[in-house]
């Protein structure tokens, strides 16, 4: 039965050097591919292999349940200093936080895509946060900042056209949902746009919603929205690129890899079909 492990090591490994379209994430089915290509250690791979295929869940036929006796044997076979466990849990909590990012990153896109940019937008940021610390590690460890970047900068600068647009209305309950809107949404965010600087288009998109407000100044308008408008200007204008604490991450649902890397396929086929904006 080691024949049959052998073999499913051969079709990962093969898997993990394919340059699979997008929407086709082999590291999201199988942690192995993740830990290949991440040139996780030997050993780390091979107790990972041994540990799916000794799964009790595993045992529904005969033959199912030869394999798994034999998994099981070969791990008790492995000596406790041939692992090192702490290192063994790294990269499982690693191998968790690449899939508990690919959930931030679907939820926010698929919100994007309902136009509900107010709840896109937290996932959006968390998903670009996290990517981020991950590709730190290595460029197999999380997904395309720059389309992450992307969604998440034409998130803002959607938020901040519909919260100008509820300004510009005068109604004040509008105009408080506008500024609020501003203040506890997109203020918060500009610090994260502006803290890297080779990142032209996130500068580029913060200077537009700047300019959006101050166009706003020589314009008449009723003393209210004119007081709302002064007091409101110097947080958007001022903000520093310190990154102060966000709200909590936004709840996860509990996925199987079935699901999702159904949803997360489904997602990213769509937006191969969705135009790009070309900012």
């Amino acid at each position: 039965m080691k024949w049959a492990i052998k073999l499913e090591y051969t079709r990962l490994l093969k898997l993990a050097q394919e340059d699979p379209p997008p929407e086709c994430d082999y590291r999201l089915r199988h942690a192995i591919v993740y830990f290949i290509q991440n040139q996780a250690p030997k050993k780390i791979i091979e107790r990972t292999l041994l540990e799916q295929f000794g799964d009790h869940n595993l045992s529904f036929d005969e033959r199912c349940r030869n394999i798994m006796k034999v998994a099981q044997a070969k791990l008790e076979m492995i000596k406790p200093d041939e692992v090192n466990m702490e290192e063994y849990e790294r990269w499982h909590q690693d191998y968790r936080h690449f899939r508990e990012t690919t959930m931030f990153l679907m939820v926010g896109l698929e919100f994007f895509q309902k136009k509900s940019y107010m709840e896109a937008l937290l996932y959006l940021i968390y998903a670009y946060q996290n990517n981020k610390e991950l590709l730190s590690k290595g460029p197999y460890r999380g997904h395309d900042e720059e389309l992450i970047s992307h969604y998440r900068r034409e998130c803002l600068l959607k938020l901040n056209e519909h919260a100008a647009a509820l300004f510009e209305s005068g109604d004040d309950q509008e105009v408080n949902n506008g500024l609020i809107i501003m203040n506890e949404l997109i203020v918060p965010c500009l610090p994260l746009l502006l803290v890297d600087e080779m990142e032209e288009k996130d500068i580029v998109a913060v200077e537009d919603m700047r300019n959006r407000w101050c166009s706003y100044l020589g314009q008449e308008m009723e003393p209210n929205l004119q007081e709302k408008l002064t007091d409101f200007l110097p947080k958007l204008l001022d903000c520093s690129t310190e990154i102060k604490g966000f709200n909590d991450p936004p709840k996860l649902p509990s996925y199987s890899t079935h699901e999702l890397c159904e949803r997360y396929a489904r997602i990213m086929l769509s937006l191969s079909r969705t135009p790009a904006d070309g900012r």
